[in-house]
């Protein structure tokens, strides 16, 4: 499965770094390092963050 997103990525470039991120650790996916081998950068764990809300109304 490392072949074809590498070909994907490097020769293809139907898929972006972005998309690439998407799948590692899935069970069907990549891991860090094979990120790493076909970016050339290391994988970032993407961060979320709860929306901001305003749990007092204005009165």
């Amino acid at each position: 499965m490392v072949q074809i997103y590498t070909w994907a990525y490097q020769d293809w470039k139907t898929i972006t770094k972005e998309t690439l991120a998407t799948v590692v650790g899935l069970p069907d996916g990549i891991t860090a390092d094979d990120y790493k081998a076909i970016t050339g950068e290391a994988y970032v764990v993407p961060t979320t963050q709860a929306p901001l809300t305003n749990s007092h109304s204005a009165s």
